[in-house]
């Protein structure tokens, strides 16, 4: 009975973590997120096959996520030396954790879009481009386009 009580709270205790460690991920997104780089990534095996640091102004983009809202913001260069706001977009975001997936739903159109997560810390984000379709090094296997932001 008493080995029976043990593993119980064992078990409670890595439920209870496993649900602070979502919290504490969901939470990691939540702030301002600047688009820095571009990565095409190897479907094959991850190998990173072209990277492009985000220096033109019509290239950048930022992401502010607060308690399941955003902001898309993408900027344009007025060409007199600033680069200024061009197209917002707002909408409600809901992160799956375990999925590793971002829902968005834009208040701009009726079907939301997913992109997946490729990794998350507490000053980088790296989404997969869902909308990327390609096979950049020819091998026959799909690459995937890695959108790199900086907090």
């Amino acid at each position: 009975m008493k080995k029976l009580i043990l593993i119980a709270l064992a078990s409670l205790s890595f439920i209870s973590c496993r649900k602070d460690d979502d919290e504490k991920d969901e939470a990691m997104i939540v702030g301002t997120w600047n688009l820095n780089k571009i990565q095409i990534v190897s479907g094959k095996d991850s190998s990173v096959l072209n990277s492009e640091v985000i220096s033109d102004c019509p290239d950048k983009r930022t992401y502010l996520f607060s308690d399941h809202s955003y902001t898309l913001t993408i900027f344009k260069d007025n060409f007199i030396g600033s680069c200024v706001p061009d197209e917002t977009e707002n909408g409600e975001f809901n992160y799956n954790v375990d999925q590793k997936k971002i829902t968005f739903k834009s208040t701009l159109t009726q079907n939301p879009y997913i992109m997946n997560v490729n990794s998350i810390t507490h000053n980088e984000l790296q989404l997969i481009d869902s909308f990327f379709g390609y096979d950049a090094n020819n091998d026959g296997i799909i690459d995937k386009r890695i959108l790199v932001f900086s907090k």
